[in-house]
């Protein structure tokens, strides 16, 4: 453990900040600082005196009392080790004369603050420290007045500044004995008199006027023993992670080291602002790695609500609290079934779902669609969720059907309870071809896809069929093909290694005669590996960062600024191994009153590059009230650079073409971690 004089031996610079009483740096320039402010007696009133100007007359001033009160806070440092102080309190009262009769406010205003520390140390030990304080103050008696001036000026005045302390300036409306009831109107600068103005006229507005003015340096000289001031070179922190939205329940987890080693067997007490969650365990206490987590459960029923966690903890003598904010919510209902679609559909397209049980994402769950009028038809139908809790259908819609207005329904058991939900689109399809699709309803690693082109009931030969799935999850090989002479065509679709058991939609489409004829089925694909590629934790410090957004709503786009916050956490344990179990990623979004989010996302592919490079594509379910709701394609990406600012990407699009994109520039979390499985955080 570093001891001060050694630090102080060893190139060890003293400086000194103001601070509050945890020592916490504060601006002294800041009015809430509350460094400098007038104090009066238990009558609240003011002392009279007399004084005598150089001309020989007597002017009625009054005594002020001004106290300077804070806490100073030591660092010393070398780069490699720092040794910070208790904050060591200062109180000093003045005196000053200013014209402040009764009615007046005295304003009390730092304009510079000036710290220094000589720390005596005598035979390698700490003995005594002396610091001194040197601050100017502007100090003004003012209250509020009404004055009538013309509503178009002629020119601004400039602004008044004091450059030196020690200067002073006593208003002539100050009150003299043998005046007492004069009149005090404020001083009328000669550059707005003898101007030529038009359309000028008298309005009355209320203004800061001005009886006296001093600015004046003081001057505070503080010796203390080492007893007194006691300082710590142990310097101990603690980080905290929290996803930028909980739903229901989630995992926080941080770190504790003091001077870069973890620190095992720490306490950590947990709670929240407002206090609406609860932890499990808490507290929770520090593993070997300095590493700590604990379960936040968010009641049932929670409206979103933004919730600061405070993590703090006592780690030798010294206390440390650090908080992070997260979106709390939980739906009043156990489970739900959505579903979503786009407004129109031609001959072909896609709908979407999932099923949600609070937080939890529910998979293999058979959900059956149907239509009215019934001559829609669905594939697959049933329709199963996958490990993301999601579900994809494809909808087709006969030749020659004219527009038309169709309630589809999507229903479901879960735990009993029949789900249902309904949504209502415009249906038609007045074309004379038809594009047939057809592939396994599981596909594992690889499978072929195979389908048929007729128009006016003749097969097409030497169409190009283009292939694509959403969410993109694997490879179609040809892509193109080209069909036969009996119309038939296939392309097999290779899944990468990794991929959870997942619904997509596969789509085919081609060009007649300058006409896009399309097709779409869904199935489930899915290609286990045994181990996770890399593991990553990532996060914006502080839960928000300013970010611009590019976004396109139902085919209109727009740009959007406000404040964004991104976590992930994929395969993540603290120990030297990956965690396939560990999935999740969100984003929040904000714009006045506009909210994007999106909620419980779930990886298709996570990828890292170093310690630097984290990207992740997956499925998430979008909430607000900006983009329409549904599924998802996202991808997330951090970059780390100098400094930890984190380059940061999100680009999301769901099947009917709305999107979210934004790159932007944040530091990350502390506690942020990219690396392979056999490195530990």
């Amino acid at each position: 453990m570093a001891v001060l004089c050694d630090v102080l031996n060893n190139g060890g610079i003293v400086s000194c900040y103001l601070s509050n009483s945890n020592g916490d740096p504060i601006d002294p320039c800041d009015p809430a600082s509350n460094l400098c402010q007038e104090i009066k007696d238990h009558s609240n009133e003011r002392e009279d005196v007399i004084v005598t100007l150089p001309s020989g007359e007597e002017v009625l001033l009054q005594k002020v009392v001004i106290q300077k009160s804070g806490y100073i806070v030591i660092k010393v440092s070398n780069g490699m080790d720092t040794c910070l102080s208790d904050p060591i309190p200062f109180n000093k009262t003045e005196n000053l004369l200013l014209c402040a009769p009764e009615g007046t406010d005295v304003e009390c205003k730092i304009t510079a603050f000036d710290c220094s520390a000589i720390i005596q140390c005598r035979n390698n030990n700490y003995r005594s420290v002396e610091i001194n304080l040197d601050i100017c103050q502007s100090i003004q008696s003012v209250t509020d007045t009404t004055i009538e001036v013309d509503e178009e000026l002629c020119k601004l005045r400039e602004k008044i500044s004091a450059k030196h302390c020690n200067e002073r300036s006593i208003t002539t409306n100050c009150y003299h004995l043998n005046q007492p009831n004069q009149n005090m109107l404020p001083v009328v600068s000669e550059e707005f008199k003898d101007k030529d103005c038009t359309n000028r006229e008298k309005v009355c507005i209320n203004v800061p006027k001005v009886y006296d003015w001093v600015i004046r340096q003081s001057t505070i000289t503080l010796r203390k023993s080492a007893e007194q001031v006691p300082f710590v070179c142990n310097i101990c922190s603690l980080d905290l992670f929290v996803s930028a939205i909980t739903v229901c329940e989630g995992t926080i987890s941080g770190t504790i080291t003091c001077d870069d080693e973890p620190i095992e067997g720490a306490i950590i007490n947990l709670s929240a602002s407002p206090n609406i969650v609860s932890f499990s365990p808490n507290p929770t206490i520090s593993d070997a790695f300095g590493n700590f987590t604990s379960t936040i459960t968010v009641p049932d029923g929670t409206d979103p609500t933004e919730v600061e966690i405070i993590a703090s903890t006592m780690v030798d003598d010294q206390l440390l609290t650090v908080s992070m904010p997260t979106l709390a919510q939980c739906p009043i209902e156990p489970c739900e079934l959505s579903l979503f679609g786009p407004d129109l559909i031609e001959c072909n397209n896609m709908i979407a779902g999932n099923v949600r049980c609070g937080s939890e994402l529910i998979p293999n769950v058979e959900v059956t669609l149907t239509a009215n009028p019934a001559f829609v038809t669905f594939d697959p139908n049933p329709a199963y969720t996958g490990e993301n809790g999601n579900y994809m259908s494809a909808v087709s819609i006969p030749a020659g059907t004219p527009p038309t207005n169709v309630e589809i329904t999507a229903s479901a058991t879960v735990n009993g309870d029949l789900l249902t939900t309904s949504i209502n689109v415009i249906v038609s399809c007045e074309r004379d071809c038809s594009l047939e699709l057809n592939a396994d309803a599981l596909i594992t690693c690889e499978g072929i896809i195979t389908g048929s082109l007729f128009c006016d009931g003749m097969p097409v030969e030497g169409a190009f069929i283009e292939f694509n799935d959403f969410p993109s999850v694997g490879t179609f090989t040809p892509n193109p093909t080209i069909t036969a002479a009996d119309g038939t065509f296939s392309t097999t679709l290779t899944i990468p290694e990794g991929t959870p058991t997942l619904s997509t939609t596969i789509t085919a489409s081609t060009l007649i005669d300058g006409e896009i004829i399309t097709t779409s089925i869904g199935v489930q694909v899915e290609c286990p590996e045994v181990e996770c590629p890399c593991k990553f934790r990532i996060g914006v410090e502080g839960g928000a960062a300013p970010a611009t957004v590019n976004v396109t709503r139902n085919g209109v786009p727009a740009i959007l600024s406000g404040t964004i916050n991104v976590t992930a956490i994929q395969c993540f344990t603290a120990a030297p191994m990956c965690n396939p179990a560990v999935d999740n990623f969100n984003v929040a979004f904000g714009n006045g009153g506009n909210t994007i989010n999106f909620i419980n996302g779930r990886r298709i592919e996570i990828e890292c590059d170093g310690n630097t490079f984290a990207s992740v594509r997956g499925t998430a379910t979008a909430t607000g009230n900006y983009l329409p709701n549904g599924i998802y394609e996202v991808i997330i990406t951090l970059t780390i650079g100098a400094g930890n600012i984190g380059t940061w990407t999100v680009d999301a699009t769901d099947m009917h073409g709305n999107t979210f994109s934004t790159t932007f520039a944040a530091l990350i979390n502390p506690i942020t971690f990219i690396g392979d499985c056999d490195e530990r955080p």
